[in-house]
């Protein structure tokens, strides 16, 4: 072997070392992602045995995103960490656009069969320490739900209730009562409000529409936060109670603090016999980037939806309003 081929020998093996070494490098970001994900999956799976672990549910849709982005960051020749990544933040920046994206144009509606009225509702999380009355006021108004229940509404907000007066002449409201501070606002005479704060379950307000929707029963809830997950699950299952006590078809609705992947939002669904019409991310709205899904209606199963549900203006929340026409049989 000639003397000269050493060094370049030497030189070449040092290169192959540094090739191995970016390759690893390369695999490792998206390897990963995808076992992050994965796990997220499996421990949010695992609520279902013990209810602490159903805060990672919470984040499942992002588990899921964080996969998909580095199942492909894999398959791609080069950089596979970096698309990993790159597609991650798309796959995040997208989902929170899609609640303003079929939020935008007008209001669709199906058909309405007969013997159903259609009655368009309104759950808006107003957010304790927003203090933009004006902008709230606005934002309700331009909803023109026919029954709105506002939540963390406390009692300094309680005197936008005469401005929304001629709108909304039948109200109901616990603004005054620790851990109630809700509202209710309806365009149709209502009956039996009832409100509880401190107690077992979780804040909530309620009333009863008159024989033109089939007396139906509309609640609104406010659950306690994730990773509280054992406290909102007995606030849940107490407040399953009392929603089965209602005769007639119900209406639920509210911040659950809850996503549908939630064994939370499944034990109301199931325990109460609901179904749930809601799936868009409504929190957090600053910024206009909604990342979770935990502002829901939920439904007796002969309560249909009519349109598409949508967001309106959050005007200063932490949460964006939801808003859906309703189907409700009126016999």
């Amino acid at each position: 072997m000639n003397s000269a081929d050493a060094p370049k020998s030497s030189s070449t093996n040092v290169e192959n070392d540094l090739l191995k070494t970016n390759k690893h490098r390369d695999w490792h970001g998206a390897t990963v992602g995808i076992i992050i994900g994965l796990l997220g999956l499996i421990a949010g799976r695992l609520g279902y045995l013990w209810i602490g672990f159903d805060v990672f549910s919470q984040f499942s849709l992002q588990f899921i995103l964080l996969s998909i982005a580095s199942a492909i960051g894999i398959v791609m020749p080069r950089y596979k960490g970096l698309v990993a990544a790159i597609l991650f933040a798309g796959f995040v920046s997208l989902y929170s656009a899609w609640p303003h994206i079929v939020s935008a144009g007008p209001v669709k509606l199906q058909a309405i069969s007969a013997g159903t009225k259609a009655l368009k509702v309104a759950s808006f999380n107003t957010f304790v320490l927003n203090q933009n009355y004006a902008d709230l006021t606005a934002s309700i108004l331009k909803m023109d739900a026919d029954f709105v229940v506002l939540i963390e509404f406390d009692s300094y907000k309680s005197s936008m209730l005469a401005s929304l007066k001629s709108i909304y002449p039948f109200q109901f409201e616990c603004t005054q009562a620790s851990n109630c501070e809700m509202a209710i606002l309806s365009k149709y005479p209502v009956t039996d409000g009832q409100a509880k704060g401190i107690w077992e379950g979780p804040g909530y307000i309620s009333a009863k529409l008159g024989p033109e929707f089939g007396g139906v029963t509309i609640f609104g809830v406010h659950t306690t936060r994730f990773p509280h997950s054992r406290a909102q699950f007995t606030q849940i299952n107490a407040m399953v109670k009392v929603v089965e006590a209602v005769p007639g078809r119900v209406i639920v609705m509210g911040d659950f603090n809850a996503t549908p992947f939630s064994r939370i939002n499944q034990t109301i669904a199931t325990g109460a016999g609901l179904t749930r019409l809601t799936s868009l991310p409504t929190w957090p709205a600053t910024h206009g980037l909604p990342q979770l899904a935990i502002d829901h209606i939920f439904v007796s199963h002969d309560i249909t939806a009519l349109s598409d549900e949508r967001i309106g203006d959050n005007a200063g929340s932490d949460h964006f309003p939801v808003t859906m026409v309703l189907g409700v049989p009126n016999k």
